[in-house]
């Protein structure tokens, strides 16, 4: 089969792999598109950074070159031994973490993920571990399923707001888990809400997706951030992952507000601990999701994360020009590689 595999920095290559076989509890995928995510950005560029390849994954003993993607959807294929609740040709969206015994309650935290800890689906198949298959609903297409992961990770940045309907709301990054987080937060009856976004293309995006933004960079920023917040936001969420975020975020924070970070950071961030003391104002992380999927789906099968506008579809062949460095240099907001398609 076809695979990308990532080797080290700006070393990614198309290579043929066996086909995988589903064992004990797994099931096989045949791959119909893949997302390409920020942490494929990070590795590709800047790599290895979690990618196991000097040194093995303690959880999934993965070392060496590996198969790239965790954005995923695609048709069942082949079941493993004791897998009974899953039916070969039924298309899914894949959940990509390892779950080991006893962390159901926290399997987010400290998590290993295919395609960064073990191999992934940036291939014509993929085996998973049958938790990480979720059966797509009626109305949700094989090209929607694979962002369904991504979505998770939006959909339970919102949840940690905390916010309900009447409330308000700023995100920094308008890229896809902060326009993702938007429309989460919409989805809960949060409408007053506004982006900031420093990219002109993706305001627009967002205008059209009917969600208001503004442009950090812009003369009279903050005072069109406070404007908008006036005595301050219920909360805001950093999807851009920039120090400037942070503190503008806490900047704009209301008394009792939080901030939830659900971007990583490449360095650490300081901040004046005193700006939360003094409003006891909260900082809390937004780690992947957690029991999101059936959530998500459900709300995708809603129409709650209309697709037009911001997601591109890219051939296979294209990986490295027409996705790593189309969406480096910002001229794209989601890339989907086609795999199998349809």
């Amino acid at each position: 089969m076809r695979a990308w595999v990532f080797h080290g920095k700006k070393d990614v290559r198309l290579e043929e792999l066996p086909e995988p076989e589903p064992g004990p509890g797994e099931v096989a995928v045949r791959i119909a598109y893949n997302g390409i995510c920020g942490t494929d950005l990070h590795e590709y560029f800047h790599g290895p950074l979690f990618i196991p390849v000097h040194e093995a994954n303690p959880v999934t003993g993965h070392r060496g070159p590996l198969t790239l993607g965790h954005e995923a959807s695609g048709t069942v294929s082949a079941l493993g031994e004791g897998v009974q609740d899953v039916a070969i040709g039924q298309q899914v969206a894949l959940e990509p973490v390892i779950r080991r015994p006893g962390d159901e309650h926290h399997y987010n935290l400290g998590a290993a993920f295919y395609g960064v800890m073990a191999p992934g689906f940036l291939a014509d198949t993929a085996v998973v571990q049958r938790s990480a298959v979720h059966s797509l609903p009626s109305g949700v297409s094989l090209l929607e399923g694979a962002l369904t992961e991504p979505l998770a990770v939006a959909w339970h940045a919102a949840a940690r707001t905390r916010l309900t309907s009447g409330q308000t709301a700023v995100v920094f990054g308008g890229g896809p888990i902060g326009l993702g987080t938007a429309l989460s937060l919409r989805a809960r009856g949060v409408d007053r809400l506004l982006i900031v976004e420093p990219s002109a293309s993706r305001r627009a995006m967002l205008d059209k997706l009917g969600l208001s933004s503004i442009d950090p960079g812009a003369d009279g920023f903050a005072a069109q951030l406070a404007a908008f917040a006036g005595t301050g936001a219920d909360a805001v969420v950093d999807a851009a992952g920039v120090p400037d975020a942070v503190a503008a975020g806490i900047d704009v924070l209301g008394p009792h507000g939080r901030m939830v970070i659900v971007a990583a950071h490449l360095a650490p961030v300081s901040i004046d601990t005193n700006q939360l003391l003094m409003a006891e104002r909260t900082i809390t992380g937004s780690m992947g999701y957690r029991d999101d999927f059936p959530d998500v789906l459900r709300q995708q099968a809603a129409g709650t994360f209309p697709t037009e506008t911001w997601v591109e579809v890219i051939p296979f062949e294209q990986l490295v020009p027409r996705g790593f460095d189309q969406l480096d240099s910002g001229r794209a907001v989601k890339v989907l590689v086609e795999i199998g398609g349809s």
